[in-house]
């Protein structure tokens, strides 16, 4: 039922012209803010912490803009999920280093993609559909109902999504081996001792070892990958090169290179990073807690 009654909505939001979204998340930021307390406190204390000399002022600011941006990306899934992919991938207005992703997946050594949460993250699934060979690595939803809803329509352009369980990483593994690309978010906390403690705007972060170790194993080409998103219903996709010390055999070397190529990324435009995740939640052994 539930299930049921979300992609209605979804149905219902796809029926606003391509603007309407961002036009309405705007303008109603403000409103978001006040109804979401706990997420606007996650978004103050990241950016007091990881932009410390920039004024209240501005940081204000950064935390409705970021608001706007967070809202936008709910309204945009009505689209994302119900307009036909040629309509929508038309949205974008161009890649900003689109000869880096050509290359990579014509080089046989396969591809990474680390792709953070900034801007339109979702969107950018639906555009990379439009070359072949790139998976998108998911986590799956706790309901089986929202995962086959969600399968259902991101594949619908042929898109090959890999979960992120055990024999999903054993699928990533070989998509890779064969020359292939692959998409994967790196700023998603990781449980299960997944992860390793390394600087993110200088704060020790728990960051997934996921990405160095695909590098390690596979000698695959990595690129920082964004969809920024533009006033008006459009987009633009920037492809950069990963930080060198990605290649490093430390996995520390290597995990602080991961979380560099996220900053780099934000440094596009700050207020597109999803600041409300609560990044910083897990701390080192002896640290206070980071969300008070």
């Amino acid at each position: 039922m539930i299930v049921s009654l979300a992609k209605f909505v979804l149905w219902l939001l796809s029926l606003m012209p391509a603007g309407m979204p961002y036009w309405l998340a705007e303008r109603s930021a403000g409103l978001w803010m006040v109804l979401s307390p706990t997420k606007r406190h996650t978004a103050e204390r990241n950016l007091q912490r990881c932009y410390p000399d920039m004024g209240d002022e501005e940081r204000a600011r950064l935390v409705r803009d970021s608001f706007h941006h967070y809202l936008c990306s709910i309204l945009e899934t009505g689209h994302n999920w119900y307009w036909p992919l040629e309509r929508l991938q038309a949205r974008c207005d161009g890649i900003v280093g689109e000869e880096l992703l050509r290359e990579g997946l014509e080089s046989g050594r396969g591809l990474v993609a680390l792709a953070p949460h900034f801007g339109a993250w979702e969107y950018l699934g639906v555009y990379l559909q439009r070359f072949s060979g790139i998976a998108i690595l998911y986590k799956p939803p706790a309901s089986p109902r929202l995962e086959k809803a969600l399968l259902e329509r991101r594949r619908r352009g042929g898109a090959n999504l890999i979960p992120a369980t055990a024999a999903g990483l054993r699928q990533l593994y070989a998509h890779i081996r064969s020359g292939k690309g692959a998409g994967i978010l790196p700023d998603q906390q990781p449980s299960g001792g997944r992860g390793r403690f390394v600087p993110f705007f200088g704060i020790q972060a728990l960051t997934g070892v996921l990405a160095p170790r695909l590098v390690q194993r596979t000698g695959c080409v990595v690129l920082s990958t964004v969809c920024e998103r533009l006033p008006g219903g459009r987009y633009r996709v920037h492809f950069m090169p990963a930080d060198e010390e990605i290649h490093s055999r430390d996995l520390l070397t290597a995990l602080t290179a991961v979380n560099r190529g996220v900053e780099r990324c934000i440094a596009i435009d700050p207020a597109q990073y999803l600041w409300s995740y609560k990044r910083f939640k897990a701390r080192p052994e002896g640290e206070p807690p980071f969300y008070d």
